[in-house]
C-alpha cells in the first residue's frame, strides 16, 4: 500500500494490496502481437501480452516453476511462454509444463483490457467499470493517448499537475503570463471525494502555430479548468482562451484526462487521453493535421513537467518548511484525499 504518513522524508511506497481499481499502463500500439512487455504499477511487476486475436492478457511477471521474468519470453498464438523450460500460460494464468505434462500450476492473472488507445490493468476481484473518456465528449474529437515515465513520487507529480502558478515559467504552449501573474484568480471547489480548480488570467504568447490554432490574441485570457478524482488519482482539464472584452471562447480549446500511475515509491507515469474541440470549418484531412499538432502540444508540454520534476533539489513529500502561495491550497487536499480514497481503500 501507498504510504503516505510517516514517510515524508523519502515519499517511500509500499506496494498496494490491491488493484481494485482500473490503471492505463501502456499504449495500445506499445503491447505488439510477437512479444510480452513488462510494465511495474504500485510495486507489482506485471507482464502484458496479445492473443493471436489480438486480445490483452496480464499476468504476474514471474514464472511459478522457477521464478524467470515471464517478460522475457516469446509469444505463441495464444500462449505466453516462458524463456526458462519452456512453460507456457494463458491470459488466465493457466500453465503447462512441456516436461511434463500432467503438472498443472495457475499464475496470478489480472483484468486487462485495451480502451482509448492504451491498455489497462486491475484486479479480477475489483468491480469498478471499465471508464467511459468520451461521455460527455462525443463532439470533440480524440487526438490520441500518450505515456509519460516521470522520475518522481506519485504524491509530487500530483502536486505538480494540481496547481496553474508553474505555467508561467515553464510551459511555452500555455499559461498566464508571468508578468502578470498577481492578476491571476483561481476558484477552488470541494467535495469529499475531489476538488475542483478553475484558473484564469492574462495569457502569455503562445508559439505562433498555437496562436493561429486557438485563434488567441495578445491580450487574451487563458483559462486552466480541472477537477481531481482519487479512484485512481486523475484529472479532468480544459484550457482555452477568451477575448477579455466580450468573454467570447476563442476557435479552439482542448480537454485532458490525465491518470498518474504510481510505478514504485520513486516513480510514476502519466497517462494523458485528449481532446480536441474546434469551430473552424475543416475538411477531415485538415482536422486529423490539428490533431496531429495537439498530440505534439501534449507530448513537449508535459515533457516540460518531466524535466522539472527530474530536477526537484529532493523528493520529501512534506509540506513543513516551504513557503506556499494561494495556488498552493489544493497540496494538502491531494495528500489527504489520496491517503483517505485511493490508498486506505485499496
Amino acid at each position: 500500500m501507498l504510504s503516505i504518513e510517516g514517510s515524508s522524508k523519502n515519499g517511500m511506497m509500499r506496494p498496494m494490496s490491491r488493484l481494485r481499481y482500473w490503471h492505463p499502463v501502456l499504449t495500445a500500439n506499445e503491447l505488439p502481437r510477437d512479444r510480452p512487455v513488462g510494465v511495474q504499477v504500485a510495486g507489482r511487476n506485471i507482464v502484458l501480452f496479445r492473443t493471436s486475436g489480438g486480445a490483452p492478457g496480464a499476468l504476474e511477471d514471474k514464472c511459478v516453476h522457477r521464478r524467470l521474468k515471464l517478460s522475457v519470453g516469446t509469444v505463441e498464438k495464444n500462449r505466453l511462454r516462458c524463456a526458462y523450460h519452456g512453460w507456457s500460460y494463458t491470459t488466465d494464468g493457466e500453465a503447462e509444463s512441456p516436461g511434463t505434462p500432467t503438472l498443472r500450476a495457475c499464475a496470478r492473472s489480472y483484468a486487462c483490457a485495451e480502451a482509448h488507445g492504451a491498455i489497462w490493468v486491475r484486479d479480477r476481484e475489483g468491480q469498478q467499470p471499465l471508464p467511459d473518456l468520451t461521455r460527455g465528449y462525443e463532439d470533440w474529437s480524440f487526438v490520441g493517448c500518450l505515456r509519460h515515465a516521470i522520475e518522481a513520487p506519485l504524491i509530487l507529480l500530483l502536486d505538480n499537475f494540481a496547481e496553474v502558478e508553474h505555467t508561467t515559467a515553464v510551459h511555452q504552449q500555455f499559461g498566464i503570463d508571468i508578468d502578470h501573474g498577481r492578476h491571476g484568480v483561481m476558484e477552488l471547489e470541494t467535495t469529499a471525494e475531489t476538488f475542483t480548480v478553475r484558473n484564469a488570467g492574462p495569457s502569455k504568447t503562445p508559439p505562433l502555430a498555437t496562436r493561429l490554432l486557438a485563434w488567441t490574441w495578445a491580450g487574451d485570457d487563458f483559462h486552466s479548468d480541472y477537477t481531481f478524482h482519487f479512484d485512481p488519482p486523475r484529472s479532468s482539464v480544459t484550457h482555452y482562451w477568451t477575448n477579455p472584452r466580450t468573454g467570447r471562447e476563442r476557435m479552439a480549446k482542448y480537454h485532458l484526462h490525465h491518470y498518474f500511475v504510481p510505478m514504485d515509491d520513486r516513480r510514476s507515469m502519466v497517462m494523458t487521453f485528449g481532446h480536441l474541440q474546434s469551430r473552424w470549418p475543416a475538411p477531415p484531412a485538415l482536422t486529423q493535421r490539428m490533431n496531429w499538432f495537439v498530440r505534439r502540444k501534449i507530448k513537449s508540454t508535459i515533457d516540460e513537467d518531466a524535466w522539472l520534476l527530474r530536477n526537484m533539489a529532493d523528493y520529501d513529500i512534506g509540506l513543513e518548511g516551504m513557503t506556499l502561495s494561494r495556488f498552493d491550497r489544493v497540496l494538502g487536499l491531494t495528500r489527504e484525499r489520496l491517503a483517505r480514497i485511493y490508498v486506505e481503500a485499496g
